[in-house]
């Protein structure tokens, strides 16, 4: 006998608030092995970051190249005399040039500046490419969730079809009836192969941020957030966190630390040394020392240096208001559609239509075609709940993304 579509609804919240009670006990820990898994795997695996570490490596190893003195110089000259009873020359000269002293300090701290750059750089990429993972797999929670509510539609559509061919053979039913019954379990089976295909698209950019192993994500819970806190503690927590603020901001010092390199590169350049000199006989040998006067080399290098660090400033205070008003309408985005979702959950879970639909096609009082009219209009709204928590899941990852 057919099953009344009320009583499987009633089965179904019962399974839904066993479920959530189960996820407020174990904390929903369980239920994102998968996802957790998966982004793990990525953060090892991915090609770009395994590159990027060997980027940073390089750089590193770049800005702490030529902050050392200048190699020393050493030069010979032998001159024969003319006539002979000249005599040869010998002249020998070993120098060390020289920028002047404090020069030496400023580029060891710009150096250092640089290189701690680099770690910002490589945590932003990081968690772009962890984002991007993240919303795959939330993709594929989505589509796990709707796999499992359009295969009961599917098993109550057989069901209902078995049942009406039953009522056709008996006479009790018209072919138009049945037809509406089959063309409704070929829908759900289209509907089904779509979102197969859709799932291994999402599998697929998976498995290549994964460098090309296989990776799987079967969780049906979203991964849990955190209670929203204030939005003025949120966004001074996400401005003190965000790789790309820090970024610009080690950018300004880094500008400050050139400037002040400029200033001392500006000032005389020196060699000492030692001198040998040799010449009918006698030799002559002593202290070597010179100065280099920079008049021209440098000129207008300390103007852009200045120009290039208020440019700096200037583009972190823009990056400042830019992710401020950001996380402003990503806070407020979350809010709504956590707000939207739990209202429109309760009132999909108040709502009993299938009962008196049950009740009404039973008693003959609408058509099958009024029924499938209305049965359509609760599916779309359980749809439409899906994908609230969907959009409510993907704009959880992207506000807190510093936390990857």
């Amino acid at each position: 006998m057919y099953k009344p579509y009320s009583s499987r609804l009633r089965n179904f919240e019962s399974f839904v608030n066993a479920a959530a009670l189960l996820l407020l006990f174990t904390g929903g820990l369980s239920a994102q092995n998968t996802l957790d898994a998966a982004l793990a795997q990525i953060e090892i695996n991915n090609p770009a970051l395994r590159t990027e570490r060997q980027r940073v490596e390089a750089a590193a190893k770049e800005y702490q190249t030529g902050i050392w003195l200048y190699d020393p110089q050493v030069s010979y000259d032998w001159l024969k005399g003319f006539p002979n009873s000249a005599g040869n020359q010998n002249d020998l000269t070993v120098t060390q040039p020289f920028d002047y002293p404090a020069a030496y300090s400023r580029r060891r701290k710009l150096a250092d500046l640089k290189t701690g750059q680099l770690t910002f750089e490589s945590q932003s990429l990081r968690q772009d490419i962890l984002l991007e993972a993240k919303r795959a797999g939330i993709q594929l929670i989505y589509l796990n969730k709707r796999r499992a509510e359009l295969t009961r539609r599917l098993r109550d559509a057989e069901q209902f079809l078995a049942n009406y061919q039953k009522k056709y053979d008996a006479r009790d039913a018209t072919a138009l009836d049945l037809n509406k019954a089959r063309h409704q379990v070929v829908n759900l089976k289209t509907e089904l192969r779509l979102l197969e295909a859709e799932a291994a698209e999402h599998l697929s950019r998976l498995s290549a941020l994964n460098g090309g192993a296989t990776v799987a994500v079967t969780d049906t819970l979203y991964p849990p957030v955190a209670a929203l806190p204030a939005f003025d503690s949120l966004a001074q927590t996400i401005a003190s966190s965000d790789p790309g603020l820090q970024f610009l901001q080690a950018q300004q010092q880094v500008g400050a630390a050139q400037v002040s390199l400029t200033k001392a590169l500006n000032l005389p350049k020196m060699e000492a040394g030692y001198r040998y000199q040799g010449i009918l006989g006698q030799t002559f040998h002593g202290l070597h020392l010179g100065l280099s006067v920079p008049l021209w080399e440098n000129k207008n290098r300390l103007a852009q240096q200045q120009l290039q660090s208020a440019y700096y400033a200037g583009q972190l205070e823009s990056r400042r208001n830019e992710r401020f008003y950001d996380v402003k309408r990503l806070y407020e985005k979350y809010q709504n559609l956590q707000t939207g979702l739990d209202e429109y959950r309760q009132g999909l879970l108040s709502l009993n239509n299938m009962e008196l639909l049950d009740k009404a096609l039973q008693a003959g009082q609408i058509t099958t075609l009024e029924y499938f009219v209305e049965q359509s209009l609760l599916y779309e709204s359980r749809d439409r709940l899906l994908e609230l928590e969907r959009e409510a899941a993907e704009a959880a990852a992207e506000l807190f993304k510093f936390s990857l």
